[in-house]
């Protein structure tokens, strides 16, 4: 503790002291607040100071305010309120995205038409979190761009901190990048190996800290919201993960030392859709067939759509109407089976991390007789450095990092410019030992069926594309962040986009510049 730091407490204290069961303990109380607030005190030396000294009369709520955000907190501290928000606005340009064959994002074309999205509200979302009985903990939080939806909503019973209780929708225990959240990722995106995670999803969880350094999380949960909700066979989806911090077990506060594992078994349901087989007009003998897509890819930095995807297919039927186009039944489905393991690790000293995932999974689609599988590896390593000193070990928090704090908040009298991150992450996907009979796989693929630049219905094909990002982060304050990134992708085989029927429309690398304006609180 330094001097400063010693004298605030010996303040603090004398003044509490003085006051006893007077009126004055609500000033000395709110002195208290101010050193917490002004960061010369944790809010655990404040708690240690003014336990026993809170007024018992008062009743008027305590506004507090850090970071930006602004809490109500009943008189008693036992109930909170705290208003939360994001909002992410993105720049795209990819080097597709141009003259040509794939120019401008065809509208014929729905992967394609992905590129055209030069500026992007990637999101806005408003919300509240807080407690209340002291020992429940809450978070609400809606998105707003289109049509308005919940993003999470859960309960904690967070009594304990070795044993804690989470209902609703929330995070599910899979993925170290899918935990940390968006505000404080590295990178504009995540990567290709948090596509093939389960995200948000209405569950029931339990979770805590058993001792310094651990952390573990299980969960029983729902693929789909609000339909098709009942996995195939009655079975639930489940997730779980561990994690030891080597750095946090030893008493070292400089570095982060971090492994975890994690596991994931997923049932659910999906949708088939009707398409002709044939590019004219429909008949009395025209084949429609029924697809669902099990999963998907799409490149770094949410640019090409599809550079895979794997499809079952669902009934068969037949238009009886002349040439009148006549859809299957919609209740026509498909189920999937998703099991995976999932490896991760952080190494950070001071201002250096490396941090990395591995996934191994695979994917089962049926209907009926008709399956599709196949087996998918995804993974990344991705390097941070601050230049201006801040240490990764202050913001890892309970197995994730968390918010950044700059050293010296942006400030142009003061000539201090925040904190400003450099860094770099190489990433990939792999499909492989994939099973067709009744169903398909597009996108970029070792072979391709006959007069096909993008799919074949037979056993044996794989795909994968590799992606190298630089990118920089500067944030400002704890509220406002830029980011700048570019990104190539190298596909491992030349296709043509799903709709574009054309053997010239290949392309087999995407170069993409992306900016960021992030603002939070």
């Amino acid at each position: 503790m330094n001097f400063n730091k010693k004298l605030a407490v010996a303040v603090s204290g004398a003044v509490l002291l003085m006051a006893g069961q007077f009126a004055l303990a609500d000033s000395a109380t709110d002195i208290v607040d101010a050193l917490v607030s002004k960061g010369i005190l944790t809010e655990e030396e404040g708690k240690l100071i003014t336990k026993g000294h809170t007024s018992k009369t008062s009743v008027t709520p305590v506004v507090k305010e850090k970071d930006g955000a602004f809490t109500l907190e009943s008189a008693s501290g036992r109930n909170s309120i705290q208003l939360t928000g994001r909002m992410h606005l993105d720049y795209r340009d990819s080097s597709i995205d141009g003259s040509g064959d794939l120019g401008g994002g065809r509208t014929d074309d729905r992967d394609t038409a992905s590129l055209a999205d030069q500026f992007e509200l990637r999101r806005a979302r408003l919300g509240v979190k807080g407690k209340f009985a002291n020992d429940f903990k809450y978070e609400i939080v809606g998105n707003l761009p289109g049509t308005a939806t919940i993003d999470i909503a859960y309960l904690d019973f967070a009594k304990y901190e070795q044993v804690q209780l989470r209902v609703g929708k929330f995070k599910q225990p899979f993925g170290l990048e899918q935990l940390i959240s968006s505000n404080n990722i590295t990178m504009m995106e995540r990567s290709y190996l948090d596509q093939t995670v389960p995200g948000k999803k209405l569950g029931f969880q339990m979770m805590g800290a058993p001792t310094k350094g651990v952390t573990y999380a299980g969960s029983v949960f729902q693929n789909n919201d609000a339909e098709l909700n009942i996995g195939p066979d009655g079975k639930s989806s489940l997730a779980g993960r561990a994690t030891l911090n080597f750095a946090e077990i030893m008493g070292n506060k400089e570095m982060v030392m971090h492994l975890g594992v994690a596991g994931l078994e997923n049932n659910y349901s999906i949708g088939t859709s009707s398409s002709s087989q044939t590019s004219t007009s429909y008949t009395s003998t025209s084949s429609v067939t029924q697809r669902g897509s099990i999963s998907s890819f799409r490149s770094a930095g949410r640019g090409l759509s599809n550079i895979f995807r794997g499809q079952v297919n669902g009934e068969s039927c037949n238009a009886t109407l002349g040439n009148t186009y006549v859809s299957c039944a919609s209740e026509y489905g498909a189920s999937v089976k998703q099991r995976a393991f999932g490896l991760e690790g952080i190494f950070a000293t001071g201002p250096f991390k490396l941090m990395g995932e591995y996934s191994k999974g695979d994917y089962r689609g049926s209907q009926g007789a008709n399956t599709v599988s196949y087996d998918t590896k995804t993974y990344y390593l991705e390097a941070g450095y601050f230049i201006t000193g801040e240490k990764y070990a202050d913001s890892y928090k309970g197995g994730v990092f968390s918010g950044f704090k700059p050293k010296n908040e942006f400030d142009l009298d003061k000539g201090n410019l925040g904190a400003i991150e450099l860094a770099f992450r190489a990433e990939g996907f792999d499909v492989d030992d994939a099973r067709v009979s009744g169903g398909r796989l597009q996108g970029n693929l070792s072979s391709y069926a006959s007069g096909k630049v993008n799919e074949i219905s037979t056993s044996g094909a794989t795909s994968g594309a590799k992606t190298y990002t630089a990118g920089i982060r500067w944030i400002l304050n704890p509220n406002l962040v830029l980011k700048g990134n570019y990104a190539v992708t190298n596909l491992d085989h030349a296709y043509g986009p799903l709709d574009v029927v054309s053997a010239t429309a290949v392309v087999d690398k995407e170069k993409l510049l992306m900016f960021r304006t992030q603002y939070m609180f």
